[in-house]
């Protein structure tokens, strides 16, 4: 396939993917990992800085990040599900950067993709993946109803669009928040206005984000936000504290290997009701049932991408053999491991393929 080299392209195969991005791929990539969806962005430049291309690999059991390098190698970052954290969104302008942060060695890392924002639907839809993995119980919930989208319609014009543009697909919203910017003395900018959606999945952050270009003089901005999704079941505590001029929550997230703190800063008035929204997050964890994957027969894509790993595996040692075998092959490992192993977050079938 076509390949855009000015803006992220979605992938049809791994064989589509350039050099040596693809190779660090099907290194790095088990046969046993169905794929779900392949992001390929090209180097991107912003102001004065470059960034490297990238390839995002989401399947059903984790991530892969593949980074070009400076000299035309390129580096693997991944997590399973399991010990991903939380995602964070920015978008400004044309500048797109997607931070996936992970537990690894009782501590806390984070994978960075940064892209044009032409592409950043892509992106969106990598992150809806990547929640539905972690919490796959809950990825289905009933869509949005005129109700729920009445909390928002009061709140301003640019929070109400960022609300509306990244609440979670098919998620019910519990409550949400929003609250303006804090001042300090001479007008300075304590913290940015934000807002909070809660749903019974993940919760949802929503914080204006201005940059002054250096090129730029006097009050000329790039206006965008920093969106951040904090799965539910990541959450193992939280903290509201109270300032002189402003609250704190601090969010505790935790995973099997490591975990990460963070801190939300709001107006001091909003303490209760952010309080109150945090309690809804813990009511909903209490009435939630365990996840339980659902077993599945592997799919034509699922097939496909097994019987190549196993065909580029053999040639790699020099083992005789044929894509028809290696067909049946891949077809025999899958089926016999769908009744122990479900498929995963969201029992989807579409996916790349090799």
């Amino acid at each position: 396939m076509e390949i855009d080299t000015r803006f992220p392209t979605k992938l049809d195969s791994i064989s589509d993917a350039p050099e040596p991005l693809r190779s660090a791929l099907v290194e790095g990539l088990s046969s046993e990992e169905p794929g779900r969806l392949l992001l390929y962005a090209p180097a991107f430049s912003a102001v004065a800085e470059k960034t490297p291309a990238t390839l995002l690999a989401v399947t059903t059991h984790g991530w892969f990040v593949v980074s070009e390098t400076e000299y035309g190698g390129a580096t693997v970052e991944k997590s399973d599900f399991s010990e991903t954290l939380f995602l964070e969104l920015t978008s400004v302008l044309l500048s797109g950067q997607l931070k996936i942060h992970f537990a690894t060695g009782g501590t806390s890392d984070f994978a960075t993709i940064n892209f044009d924002t032409v592409g950043e639907e892509f992106y969106r839809e990598a992150i809806d993946l990547i929640l539905a993995g972690i919490d796959p119980v809950l990825a289905n919930a009933a869509e949005k109803d005129r109700k729920e989208a009445s909390i928002i319609e009061a709140w301003p014009m640019n929070l109400r669009f960022e609300a509306k543009r990244y609440w979670p697909k098919g998620q019910r919203l519990l409550t949400a928040i929003q609250w303006a910017a804090i001042f300090g003395g001479f007008q300075r900018e304590l913290a940015p206005a934000g807002a909070l959606l809660v749903t019974a999945r993940e919760l949802v952050l929503i914080s204006e984000e201005k940059r002054s270009p250096r090129q730029l003089t006097g009050d000329l901005h790039e206006f965008g936000g920093i969106i951040t999704f904090f799965p539910r079941v990541r959450l193992a505590d939280f903290h509201v504290s109270h300032h002189e001029r402003f609250g704190v929550l601090a969010l505790q997230m935790h995973a099997a290997h490591g975990g990460e703190k963070l801190e939300i800063i709001f107006p001091s008035e909003d303490e209760k009701v952010v309080s109150k929204a945090m309690e809804q997050v813990l009511t909903a964890a209490k009435q939630s049932p365990a996840a339980t994957p659902p077993a599945a027969t592997p799919t034509l894509e699922e097939i496909q991408q097994r019987a190549y790993f196993i065909s580029e595996r053999r040639r790699k040692l020099g083992i005789a053999g044929d894509a028809h075998q290696d067909w049946i092959t891949a077809e025999q490992e899958l089926r016999a491991g769908a009744g122990q192993v479900g498929r995963g977050a969201g029992g989807g079938t579409s996916g790349y393929t090799s």
